[in-house]
Order: C-alpha cells, then sequence, then structure tokens
C-alpha cells in the first residue's frame, strides 16, 4: 500500500516520466535512504536488466535519482552502485 505521501509523488512526476520511469522511480523512493541497486530493482518489479539500466540511468539524468556513494553485493559477489531517491526527487 503506497503512503499518502507517495501517492502525491506520483502524482505530481506522472508528467514528466514514463510508466517503467515511474515504477523504478517509485520502488527507489520506497527504498528510503537504503536506495536500491539496478539488481534489487529487477528482481522486485520482474523487469529485464536492459529495461531497468536505461530507465534508472534517465531518472538520473533528470536529478530524479542519484548515486548513494554506497554499494551491495549482488547474487554474483559483486559490488553494485546503490541508487536512491535525489533531494529533488523526494520532495516531488
Amino acid at each position: 500500500m503506497l503512503q499518502r505521501t507517495s501517492v502525491e509523488a506520483r502524482r505530481k512526476i506522472e508528467p514528466k516520466i514514463g510508466s517503467i520511469n515511474q515504477k523504478v522511480y517509485e520502488f527507489i523512493m520506497a527504498r528510503g535512504l537504503n536506495g536500491a541497486t539496478d539488481q534489487e530493482i529487477e528482481t522486485t518489479l520482474r523487469l529485464d536488466g536492459n529495461t531497468v539500466r536505461p530507465s534508472r540511468g534517465s531518472l538520473v539524468k533528470k536529478g530524479l535519482v542519484m548515486d548513494s556513494g554506497t554499494t551491495r553485493k549482488n547474487i554474483k559477489g559483486n559490488e553494485c552502485i546503490v541508487w536512491r531517491s535525489s533531494e529533488e526527487g523526494m520532495l516531488l
């Protein structure tokens, strides 16, 4: 269930990004400061990596998502960037 703030954020962001981008953005935003790796986004949203990476990249270019400065290991043991909503994105 989406919190009231998430519903408001979704309403404000809808005209700015497509539906896949919106799903990716909402997932990252819901993770708060914990953020999410691309693989976590792929697994949870059941999207292919070739869909997630360009979508998340688009959100980064728009200033809605940013590199958190931390990494987490993926299932193969590789360090992956943890993405989180930017300050600007959280205020939408």
